[in-house]
């Protein structure tokens, strides 16, 4: 299972959209996705399950907080994750304890922080390869709904993710952002996980009649172009309705144009990641 951390310390930049229609492509395209909602604004939660998590629900947090103690085989991915309804995808719901204070002082006082996260991923894959081959689920990608920050919790989801896709609007400060994501990158690497590399940047939710954003295309391209995917997301209402009504964009009506650019998007996920794994 190839795990894919969608992060951007920038707020709007369509991180959440971007997860679940990804997912969902991947979906179309024959995978089995699993989605990590790790922030704790619970977006992607509220968009798979139709409502936010509450205390009789078993979250990521749950999970990360179990993970050495006595109820750690009962929190485990594979005993918790659940499948949407609307949108036809496997997730693990995420609920507010994943905010900063809260999440600081539980997972990461741990005495294994950073690497909670990290080790349910690599327990939840064993299971699976050890799991009955007759059996109807086989996730081949997780995708990881990150919050919009640089914090500790960033650290655990990248301990634990082997690429990343960085969602970018075409502004300066979406340039700024990543240059200091990268540095974020190297430290991680340096000390946690060194196979973690970015994917790609998106360019996401571009207004195409805008000559700024042209322009900043076209510098994006010219600085960051062997991490820049082929493909990019424009602006389209019919985002905006499936993330609004939390419906599946490869079945919502009208939608066929935006479907198809997280199709182009999905395809280029599977190629640089087959890439990443074979290098």
């Amino acid at each position: 299972m190839y795990t894919v951390a969608v992060i951007n310390q920038k707020g709007g930049v369509g991180k959440t959209v971007t997860t679940v229609n990804l997912a969902a492509a991947l979906k179309h395209k024959g995978h089995d996705p699993l989605v990590v909602d790790y922030d704790s604004q619970m977006n992607a939660t509220d968009w798979l399950m139709g409502r936010e998590a509450t205390e009789d629900d078993a979250t990521i947090f749950d999970s990360l907080a179990a993970w050495d103690g006595e109820n750690a085989d009962e929190r485990t991915f594979a005993n918790i994750f659940r499948s949407s309804d609307t949108v036809g995808i496997d997730f693990i719901p995420s609920d507010r304890r994943m905010a900063a204070a809260s999440f600081d002082a539980v997972i990461g006082r741990s005495a294994v922080f950073p690497q909670q996260f990290r080790s349910r991923i690599q327990e939840f894959r064993t299971a699976e390869v050890q799991r009955n081959s007759s059996s109807p689920k086989n996730h081949d990608y997780c995708v990881i709904d990150c919050p919009p920050s640089l914090g500790r919790s960033i650290a655990t989801a990248l301990a634990g993710a082997d690429g990343i896709i960085v969602p970018i609007h075409a502004d300066r400060f979406s340039m700024r952002g990543v240059s200091q994501l990268q540095e974020t990158i190297k430290q991680i690497r340096k000390v946690h996980n060194d196979s973690l590399r970015i994917l790609g940047l998106l360019p996401n939710d571009l207004d195409l009649r805008s000559g700024m954003v042209s322009d900043m295309q076209e510098k994006f391209e010219n600085i960051y172009s062997d991490i820049l995917f082929d493909t990019f997301i424009p602006w389209r209402s019919k985002i905006n309705e499936v993330a609004t009504h939390g419906k599946n964009i490869m079945e919502y009506e009208g939608a066929s144009d935006a479907a198809s650019r997280y199709l182009d998007l999905a395809h280029e996920v599977v190629e640089r990641s087959r890439v990443a794994t074979a290098a």
